[in-house]
């Protein structure tokens, strides 16, 4: 039996709600711009990187304000490289999977292994990013839990191409735009639960030992508040700069015998 004595923690949970939004908004872009990429295919790859950047950074926005509600009783920092590390992974794979699901035409092989390669690379930001935090305490990772968020993480991520790919068939391009609209609403909440249900189940894996709890600064840490009020301004701004773009921008599907609201 293991008798160590552990940090203490409380949860911040307008943060855990906060992060809740952030995943549910990423989510809720990146369908609008699946359900934008046309049939021309150099606005199909370029659609593809913006949506993989934008999903992938939302994502990460959302690991990391998470992480801001796990109120550690202890002095916190965040390695800036490492940070910086496990956000460029989540654009990546996810990025990557995009491109492995529209490389052809979109099949259950597809979608899997899209969502092995997302999920896999959501699981690397996750656990990159729970590096970055530094307590100087000793930490240790529950096998459960560890397992669990790593399933998740591909099962959301499976589930959210399959979706990406639903509301750009013809179907789709038939629907009121008022019901099709809901319906990615909806989706995105959904989508942003699956998301959020991943870190917060990786957060449980996670035990700070309360022995030699000394945090010893290093050249690439930085303080929590500046980098939490940077990467929120960056967070909304973009998200912001994208709904933008999605109101005023023009709709590029072909129109499908598609009946009004």
């Amino acid at each position: 039996m293991d008798h160590t004595q552990h940090l203490a923690h409380t949860w911040n949970w307008g943060y855990v709600a906060l992060s809740y939004v952030i995943a549910a908004f990423a989510a809720y872009i990146s369908l609008e711009l699946a359900s934008r990429m046309g049939t021309d295919q150099a606005g199909r790859k370029r659609r593809l990187l913006a949506q993989g950047a934008l999903l992938g950074y939302g994502i990460w926005a959302m690991h990391f304000v998470g992480m801001l509600a796990f109120d550690l009783d202890a002095l916190v920092q965040y390695n800036l490289v490492t940070t910086v590390a496990s956000g460029l992974a989540a654009v990546g794979f996810v990025t990557a999977a995009l491109f492995i699901v529209n490389g052809g035409t979109p099949n259950l092989g597809r979608f899997l292994a899209g969502g092995v390669v997302a999920g896999f690379g959501i699981s690397v930001m996750h656990y990159t990013g729970m590096m970055a935090l530094q307590t100087g305490a000793p930490t240790t990772y529950l096998a459960v839990p560890f397992i669990l968020s790593v399933i998740i993480a591909i099962a959301a991520a499976t589930i959210a191409l399959f979706l990406f790919a639903q509301v750009n068939t013809k179907r789709a391009l038939q629907m009121a735009r008022g019901t099709l609209l809901r319906l990615k609403i909806g989706a995105g909440l959904v989508m942003g639960a699956a998301i959020v249900g991943m870190h917060y189940t990786g957060m449980a894996a996670i035990k700070f030992s309360a022995a030699s709890a000394t945090l010893q600064t290093n050249l690439f840490a930085t303080d929590t508040t500046v980098l939490s009020i940077l990467i929120l301004f960056a967070t909304f701004l973009v998200l912001g700069l994208a709904l933008v773009y999605i109101i005023t921008g023009q709709d590029n599907r072909p129109v499908v015998g598609r009946s009004g609201d």
